[in-house]
C-alpha cells in the first residue's frame, strides 16, 4: 500500500527516515530511544514524522540532525522547503545554494552520512540501476519489504543473478493465495 499522508515525498520526510534507519542499524538507537533523548513523551510523533503525516518541527531540526547523525544544514533547509513549500527560496539564496535547488546531492550526502565520492562500488551500482529505470519504485524496496526479501534470498540463493524459477513463483503465490 502506497503512503498517502501530506508529506511522506518531501526531502525532510525522506531524509529523517533514512536518518532513522540508519541510527538503529549502526548505532542501535530505537525511535524510542531518541524521542526520550528529545524528551518526546511517546516516540509515534517520531513515526508520524517519518512517514509524512505531521511536519517536522523547525525548531527541533539540529537536535534531531545530531542525534541520527544527519547533515544539520541540509536537514533544516529540507525542513524549512517542508513546513513553507510555496515560499520561493531561490530569491534568498545565491546561485548554486542548495535551497535554491532541489537538494538532491545534499539529500544523499545526508543519508550516507558522508561525501558522494565515498559511495562503495555497490551503491554506486544500485544508484546507476535506479537513475536508469523508468520505474523505479518497481525495483526499490521500502524498509517495510527488506525482511520478506531476506527470506527469499535465503531460500532462493543465486535469485539475483538467475531469478526464480517460474513454478517456484507459483508455488509460492499459491502458498499465500486467500482461499
Amino acid at each position: 500500500m502506497e503512503n498517502s499522508y501530506p508529506l511522506s515525498d518531501s526531502p525532510a520526510t525522506r531524509m529523517l527516515a533514512e536518518g532513522l534507519a540508519r541510527a538503529k542499524e549502526e548505532q542501535g538507537l530505537s525511535i524510542r530511544q531518541i524521542g526520550k533523548q528529545m524528551g518526546y513523551k511517546t516516540s509515534v510523533v517520531l513515526s508520524h514524522m517519518a512517514l509524512g503525516r505531521v511536519p517536522i518541527p523547525i525548531d527541533r531540526t539540529e537536535e534531531l540532525a545530531d542525534i541520527i547523525r544527519l547533515d544539520r544544514k541540509a536537514f533544516l533547509q529540507a525542513v524549512i522547503k517542508q513546513r513553507h513549500p510555496d515560499v520561493s527560496w531561490s530569491l534568498l539564496s545565491e546561485p548554486g545554494s542548495p535551497l535554491g535547488s532541489d537538494n538532491l546531492a545534499q539529500e544523499l550526502q545526508a543519508a550516507l552520512g558522508g561525501r558522494l565520492t565515498d559511495l562503495n562500488r555497490e551503491h554506486r551500482a544500485v544508484m546507476r540501476e535506479v537513475a536508469a529505470e523508468r520505474s523505479p519504485r518497481r525495483r526499490w524496496l521500502s524498509v517495510h519489504e527488506l525482511h520478506a526479501v531476506g527470506v527469499l534470498r535465503e531460500l532462493f540463493p543465486h535469485m539475483g543473478t538467475e531469478g526464480i524459477d517460474p513454478s517456484e513463483l507459483d508455488r509460492i503465490k499459491t502458498l499465500f493465495e486467500k482461499k
